[in-house]
């Protein structure tokens, strides 16, 4: 169980922050909606860098140092983040929140790699990410100051490091990849077009989340069981996925994203956004896992292949918050979502179309026999 820990604990530490960074920007640092989506634009960019240079990185140098070097990184750019708050700015609190985002794309596609290779079902294994989500969207919300709840989340990476510290590393292969593998990326392409679409149109939405959250009713304490309920109901369903092909949890996750997303225009207050959060997690475990899925089993390169899912993500955090932020100021939060609705229907249609032309369509048939 230690990788499961360490998957649990990682996120937590990373993502707890996640709910209250845009109210630091806003209610601390006064930053308007435009300033709050360059921000976190910013951190994705430099998680898109991270994750690709480090990604390829464990296949060339092998997965242990690097794992173990992006948690400890993380957790030392977390205390910074911490003291930014205490004594700081807008200025600072951003860089620091910039470094944040390099050294928290360091160790994810070395930690998975080596899930893969020592345990097989990535449903299972991702589940415990998306528990540590809930865990830390919760704690950081029961605390009154804001450098209390990241000093917690430092602790919590600090963990993780000393959890990854005693796993065997026996398994742990080293091989040749170019600086730029095209050949991957082609094979690959239908999955990281559709993610990068959807996912932009997700990140349009998120950046202003909470605040559209306060302006329904919610307190910070709501805020956090909202996304403790998406979280939470990631980590069940993703202990479900395993069975079904990836290209069928791809093409239901991109669907159920839309359907999803249009169902947050409906909600006039906190309570109704609930059963929105739990149809939420159900689209992104089956997206999630499908996507990762799909590039590990196709790919000896597999560290490489999750690095550049997570880079593609990535850049998803890059353009969608600051699409997201203009689009807030021009046509307020219902209008960003019904933009972000649409782009997750365009990537359904690029996705079903690329296994046509493959030959593929069959894969989106329902399993006929039991649990693998």
């Amino acid at each position: 169980m230690k990788p499961e820990a360490i998957q649990l604990l990682s996120n937590a530490g990373v993502f707890g922050p996640v709910v209250i960074v845009p109210l630091i920007l806003q209610t601390e640092l006064h930053a308007n909606n435009q300033t709050i989506g360059l921000i976190a634009g910013g951190f994705a960019a430099a998680g898109f860098i991270s994750s690709y240079i480090f990604g390829r990185g464990s296949d060339v140098y092998g997965r242990r140092n690097i794992l173990l070097v992006g948690l400890f990184l993380s957790g030392v750019a977390t205390l910074l983040q911490a003291a930014t708050i205490v004594s700081g700015g807008l200025a600072v609190f951003a860089g620091a929140r910039i470094l944040m985002g390099f050294c928290s794309g360091m160790f994810p596609a070395a930690l998975l790699a080596y899930a893969y290779d020592t345990k097989g079902k990535m449903g299972a294994f991702s589940a415990w990410g998306a528990l540590g989500w809930a865990f830390g969207n919760y704690i950081v919300t029961v605390f009154v100051a804001y450098e209390q709840a990241y000093l917690l989340c430092a602790i919590i990476l600090f963990a993780s490091f000393a959890v990854a510290l005693s796993l065997p590393f026996k398994t742990d292969t080293r091989m040749q990849v170019p600086m730029f593998p095209k050949a991957l990326i082609k094979r690959n392409a239908p999955v990281y077009a559709s993610m990068l679409i959807r996912h932009t149109g997700a990140n349009m939405i998120w950046v202003t989340y909470p605040l559209f959250l306060t302006s329904i009713g919610a307190t910070p304490q709501w805020i956090g069981i909202i996304y403790g309920v998406n979280s939470v109901g990631q980590f069940f369903f993703m202990m479900l996925l395993d069975r079904y092909d990836p290209s069928l949890l791809v093409a239901v996750g991109l669907g159920s994203s839309a359907l999803t997303f249009y169902s947050f225009t409906l909600a006039g207050s906190y309570w109704e956004i609930i059963p929105c959060q739990v149809m939420l997690a159900f689209a992104w475990a089956s997206l999630y896992v499908g996507s990762l899925r799909y590039v590990m089993d196709k790919n000896k390169e597999k560290a490489t292949a999750s690095g550049l899912l997570s880079s593609t993500m990535s850049i998803s955090g890059i353009v969608g918050p600051v699409m997201g932020g203009i689009a807030a100021t021009a046509f307020d939060f219902k209008g960003t979502i019904v933009i972000a609705t649409g782009m997750s229907i365009v990537a359904l249609a690029i996705f079903i179309y690329d296994l046509r032309r493959s030959g593929e369509f069959y894969r989106l048939r329902l399993p006929s026999r039991g649990p693998r």
